[in-house]
């Protein structure tokens, strides 16, 4: 096993720069459409205007890429596990401002592994787009101070196996998983289909 590694989506500046790139169509209709609407509806001259659709551009893009380039992740190493989180637009674009000028990122929260006592593998619903019901994965630390630890891996598609890394390395250093919900498996053969699975759990109960 790899000394560290990744459950979920680790921004960096080559991702900003992809989805700059590829997003920059949706800017320039949010500045061309900016700038047009108002030679037509204002009596604005046209050098205003186009400085305005220049300013929507970059707002446009703005807003796009740090919600298309920061996502939660772990980073998991065999001495820690560091949470990378991100609640709400602006700590994304204020993620994205420090990868851009490479200034060093810090974990919202670490958990020492020879502080844990145990480790807990759930679910929660989540609401989505058009009132859908979804759910995401929880993981719930045991400490060895009682307190305990709650955290929800990633909103990016996780890779086959990702989580497995992690309860492989957890039961070498001798902690032990609650899976109530028999989510291991799924997880680790077929992480596509875990919204179906839960699904199902829920018709059952």
């Amino acid at each position: 096993m790899n000394k560290t590694f990744i459950i979920g989506k680790k921004a960096t500046r080559k991702n900003i720069i992809v989805n700059f790139i590829a997003f920059s169509f949706y800017g320039l209709i949010g500045g061309i459409g900016t700038g047009g609407l108002l030679t037509f509806l204002t009596p604005l001259n046209r050098s205003i205007c186009i400085y305005i659709g220049i300013i929507a551009f970059f707002i446009t893009m703005f807003i796009v890429v740090p919600l298309a380039t920061i996502t939660n992740y772990l980073e998991i190493n065999q001495i820690s596990i560091n949470y990378y989180v991100y609640k709400g637009y602006f700590q994304m674009l204020l993620e994205t401002i420090n990868l851009i000028i490479g200034k060093k990122i810090y974990p919202k929260k670490q958990i020492y592994l020879n502080n844990i006592e145990k480790v807990e593998l759930s679910y929660e619903p989540i609401s989505m787009l058009w009132a859908q019901k979804g759910y995401k994965i929880k993981l719930l630390f045991y400490l060895n101070d009682q307190s305990i630890i709650t955290i929800y891996p990633s909103g990016h598609p996780i890779k086959n196996k990702d989580y497995e890394k992690l309860f492989v390395l957890l039961e070498d250093k001798y902690i032990s998983i609650i899976d109530n919900h028999h989510l291991r498996n799924i997880l680790k053969t077929n992480t596509l289909d875990v919204t179906n699975y839960i699904e199902k759990l829920e018709k059952t109960k």
